[in-house]
């Protein structure tokens, strides 16, 4: 890794922002957080980092933020975690607005101020939802929704500025998240399992995800290796389904689980019910067939790449990681 220097980091009150900040401090680094007005920043305080409260949507807040960093990792943005089937125009301006141009002002003001480089964290939830084995950074995308379409987007403007000016631009590109102070995925796993039976179509997809730690890894490597202009899928290197994952979460947790076998064709009919009786109220369906066809098509990312150019080598299989957490912390919180 490189030597000391001055970072920013976006979203650093999440759960990958708050291992990466603690990875950077750990090594020396001197970092800057750019967090929202309603953010809690006691973690980041005791860890002892400068903390500078503001908006992606606000350009002096931005030029604050960047001001003699040499490193921005940007990992903030506005999340929208399970809707795939909203498609309004109030949510789209949301996204544009915040991870599309508050992702290319801050790129443009980090490059001004003479930042080296410019790490950006997006998803492989951009390839979309169709059926995806071994996909390869520059394979086909299929329809998406609108948070992958910002995410894309972002990725190609910011690859853009990079060639223009000069900012080494790397886009991580991460599958599904998981760790300690997760608030997406562990939580919703650990909630499935204490219930103790899952409704499955067959085995449940195959599924990526990728503990926290090795993200970190990747970010920090995307950030010091010659790879600007590059995009990188991160995974665990795992074929998982979903089937496999509760099981491991099951068994972690020290509890059993049942899987309800269900019928693709019924489960998809009730989802077309549902919406349409959705649409005849007025009301947002609790299921939709863009959801089911996001969670029953395989999604399985090759890391070829990030092996062989960034040198990135996933460390924690789910069994190891899940070791590394502290699971009772989703079941406090009504996991």
């Amino acid at each position: 890794m490189t030597t000391s220097t001055r970072v920013l980091v976006t979203g650093a009150t999440g759960c990958l922002g708050r291992h990466l900040v603690d990875d950077l401090v750990r090594t020396g680094h001197h970092v800057r957080a750019l967090v929202r007005d309603s953010s809690r920043v006691e973690h980041l305080e005791a860890s002892g980092v400068e903390i500078q409260r503001g908006s992606l949507t606000d350009d002096a807040d931005l030029r604050r933020a960047v001001a003699g960093v040499d490193v921005v990792y940007h990992l903030g943005g506005l999340v929208i975690d399970d809707r795939p089937d909203d498609t309004s125009r109030a949510l789209w301006e949301q996204i544009r607005r915040v991870n599309v141009d508050g992702s290319q002002r801050l790129a443009q003001l980090a490059a001004q101020s003479g930042a080296r480089r410019f790490v950006f964290c997006s998803s492989v939830r951009i390839f979309g939802f169709g059926n995806q084995m071994r996909w390869h950074e520059d394979d086909p995308r299929t329809a998406s929704d609108l948070y992958s379409r910002g995410k894309a987007q972002a990725e190609h403007a910011l690859l853009r500025i990079g060639r223009a000016t000069g900012l080494e631009v790397v886009n991580v590109r991460p599958r599904f998240i998981y760790g300690n102070h997760d608030r997406y995925v562990m939580p919703k796993l650990v909630k499935q399992v204490r219930r103790g039976w899952v409704p499955l179509v067959g085995d449940g997809a195959i599924c990526d995800l990728v503990y926290v730690e090795d993200c970190v890894q990747a970010l920090r490597l995307a950030a010091d290796r010659p790879v600007a202009g590059h995009s990188f899928n991160i995974t665990s290197g795992e074929c998982l389904s979903l089937r496999d994952i509760l099981a491991e979460v099951a068994r972690a947790l020290g509890r059993p689980i049942q899987f309800v076998p269900l019928p693709g064709p019924a489960v998809f009919g009730l989802a077309t019910a549902v919406e349409l009786g959705s649409q005849l109220v007025g009301a947002r369906p609790p299921i939709s067939r863009a959801q089911l066809r996001w969670y029953l098509n395989d999604h399985h990312f090759s890391i070829d790449k990030a092996r062989r150019e960034l040198g990135y080598q996933p460390r924690y299989r789910l069994p190891e990681a899940l070791r590394k957490i502290d699971l009772q912390q989703f079941v406090a919180h009504g996991g």
